[in-house]
């Protein structure tokens, strides 16, 4: 009697499972992918993997947030509207191969595949054949050249100021809305993509709907600083008062070291009441950046295998707080460098800071 007991019960278990299955079913059927059943079993790619780019199929893949979150991600970021913004300039700078490994960086772990503009002084020949038809190589125009700063470096800094210029005389780019300026120290360490659409949701980023010039940067680390000028996002139809003030600012401190004197002046005259034609708008770093400083910092990043958004390395290989190696050992992984390719591009990372021995 028992076991006739038992085995109706397995019996009307293994119903209930049938009867569950086609009811999940019968919810999935249909091509949305965020069904209440869908929602329960592995994500689908939005398109056939064939039409798709490779950094759609990873934010395909990559996908495990509430419908409404892919929604904004799929609506507030298009490759074709954005351009990542590069100026090189002078030996220091072209004879390393910092342009190569932060481009390498957004392309392996930024998994950006869109438009690179670098803008540089060096001859044609330096950059010739090195990159894909993505990235547009540009020399600086005589005009914008003020060589007056009692710091040189202020120079190359002001042509930050004119990255909406250079940007509207190239036709690959007229569909480009959003600038992202960054130092060439900087290398990308996640996917670019997921950086813009998180400072978009923190910050708010996106038109000007009370038509006041905007640009934005990350808060300074330093106190005296409001501003980190490393790194801008500036829109295309809004940010150039916003540029032409800065300009007029470095412009009429020549005296100064830094750019982020002119951001504090521009920060100080908004307080005031004095400036309305311009935004200053400050993001919070959070952990969207990270400044490593010495072998620790390196080696966690290297042992976990995990890296913010960007990474800002310090510009010099003749600091001691970097032990011998750990420098290349680090930007070797983080370039997901190829046997092949550390054998035939020693130089990449070599040669991937400042002040390296030639």
């Amino acid at each position: 009697m028992i076991a006739i007991n038992l085995k109706r019960q397995n019996i009307l278990l293994a119903l209930l499972g049938l009867l569950s299955v086609a009811w999940i079913l019968l919810l999935s059927d249909g091509s949305d992918p965020y069904s209440a059943a869908g929602d329960l079993l592995p994500r689908k790619l939005l398109a056939d993997p064939g039409e798709m780019s490779g950094l759609e199929k990873s934010a395909a893949l990559r996908s495990s947030g509430s419908r409404e979150a892919h929604e904004l991600l799929a609506e507030t970021y298009d490759e074709k509207k954005s351009v990542i913004f590069l100026i090189a300039f002078g030996e220091r700078a072209t004879s390393t191969t910092y342009v190569e490994r932060t481009i390498m960086s957004l392309r392996r772990r930024g998994e950006y595949q869109g438009r690179v503009l670098l803008l540089t002084d060096a001859p044609d020949e330096r950059y010739d054949g090195l990159f894909d038809k993505n990235v547009i190589i540009m020399h600086p125009k005589e005009e914008h050249m003020k060589t007056d700063f009692l710091y040189p470096s202020m120079t190359v800094k002001r042509f930050k100021t004119y990255v909406i210029d250079y940007v509207d005389v190239v036709p690959e780019l007229d569909q480009v809305e959003w600038i992202y300026y960054l130092d060439i120290d900087i290398l990308f360490g996640a996917p670019f993509m997921d950086l813009v659409q998180k400072l978009g949701e923190e910050n708010n980023i996106g038109g000007n709907d009370d038509m006041v010039s905007k640009f934005y940067f990350f808060k300074h680390l330093a106190y005296q600083y409001v501003a980190q000028g490393g790194f801008m996002i500036a829109h295309r139809e809004t940010a150039k008062k916003c540029l032409e003030l800065w300009r007029r600012e470095m412009d009429s401190h020549l005296e100064e070291e830094h750019d982020q004197v002119s951001l504090n002046l521009i920060s100080r005259s908004i307080e005031e009441g004095k400036e309305r034609s311009c935004r200053l708008m400050i993001m919070d770093q959070g952990d969207h950046i990270s400044y490593p400083r010495h072998d620790g910092d390196l080696y966690t990043m290297m042992r976990d295998r995990s890296y913010s958004s960007l990474i800002h390395i310090k510009n010099t290989a003749n600091d001691t707080s970097f032990g011998n190696g750990v420098h290349e050992r680090f930007v070797t992984g983080l370039l997901k460098l190829t046997f092949e390719e550390k054998k035939q591009g020693e130089d990449l990372v070599r040669k991937s800071f400042f002040g390296y021995e030639k």
